[in-house]
């Protein structure tokens, strides 16, 4: 099968299309043939090494954690079944024609869509928000809310009665309005002059977000997303990094949201598999307001 790999840490060239052998699916597994993953922006970072001091990789290495396609073997699903799933953040594999990873971490593809954009983002959007005691009553800052994992974030917290304030450039205030935001604040253009929040999603970082944490009540949490430190000091609680965890039950409701129309996905640029390092590229860059495809 071909494969984009990565042969050491740096730039886009160190991506690479080779030829692998077919993955063998063992005792739980079932093997996939992907037909398009998604570029998420940890893929970049993975690339030029930032995780190499917690997690060093050995190499060649295949990144990509978000794939949909259709079972042809293993355990788990009947040949034929489309599926698409979030991959094991450390060992990936979604850069290739094929995948064998545990059927576990798949659900069935709702109608006929197809969901390689939002598994990771989707999760971690849904985890965050769940982790918070919200409801109504509460108030929740979430920024970059009208971002892959913000959005889904929204919708969470939302579903649970909070009040959400997205923090979102100001280009993008219509669109967080339309994602159920019932305040918006400019990131990093305006200061927050409403009440103080109760608790803070973040998929941003750094300080300008910490200028906006400063309103957080005593005994308020802040979970972050993102790979950027908010050093602000002054806040009334500590930065919680927060990890994604692979549930393909919650990824199969959120699959379902999305074919209702309940949590809107854009896709920005399908690419050919060959193009990874465009892909990376555009999405390191950011702004695009949607994701990157690859398509084998």
């Amino acid at each position: 099968m071909r494969a984009i790999v990565m042969t050491g840490y740096g730039a886009g060239d160190v991506l690479k299309m080779v030829e692998m052998p077919r993955p063998v699916p063992g005792a739980g597994e079932a093997l996939v043939r992907i037909r398009a993953s998604a570029v998420n922006p940890a893929d970049g970072k993975w690339r030029a090494g930032m995780f190499e001091g917690m997690v060093p990789l050995t190499f060649p290495h295949v990144l990509g954690y978000d794939v949909a396609g259709e079972v042809e073997g293993g355990e788990g699903f009947a040949p034929g079944t489309r599926v698409f799933g979030m991959l094991d953040p450390i060992s990936k594999g979604g850069y290739a024609e094929y995948v064998a990873a545990p059927a576990s971490l798949f659900a069935v593809v709702p109608g006929d869509l197809d969901f390689a954009t939002i598994p990771t983002a989707a999760l971690t959007g849904t985890q965050l928000a769940n982790e918070l005691p919200l409801g109504r009553g509460s108030t929740v800052l979430v920024t970059g809310a009208a971002g892959a994992v913000g959005r889904f974030a929204v919708h969470a917290a939302k579903q649970r009665g909070a009040t959400v304030v997205a923090a979102v450039r100001a280009a993008a205030r219509a669109q967080a309005r339309a994602l159920g935001a019932d305040e918006v604040v400019a990131l990093g253009e305006e200061p927050w002059r409403g009440a103080p929040f109760d608790h803070v999603l973040d998929t941003v970082g750094g300080d300008v977000v910490g200028a906006l944490c400063l309103h957080l009540k005593s005994g308020g949490r802040i979970l972050t997303a993102a790979t950027t430190p908010i050093t602000t000091p002054g806040l009334a609680a500590q930065p919680q990094f927060f990890a994604v965890r692979a549930d393909a039950a919650l990824l199969r409701k959120l699959g379902e949201a999305v074919a209702r129309g309940d949590v809107p996905v854009a896709i920005a640029k399908v690419l050919s598999l060959a193009a990874a390092a465009e892909g990376q590229a555009l999405t390191d860059r950011g702004g695009l307001g949607g994701k990157v495809v690859l398509v084998p």
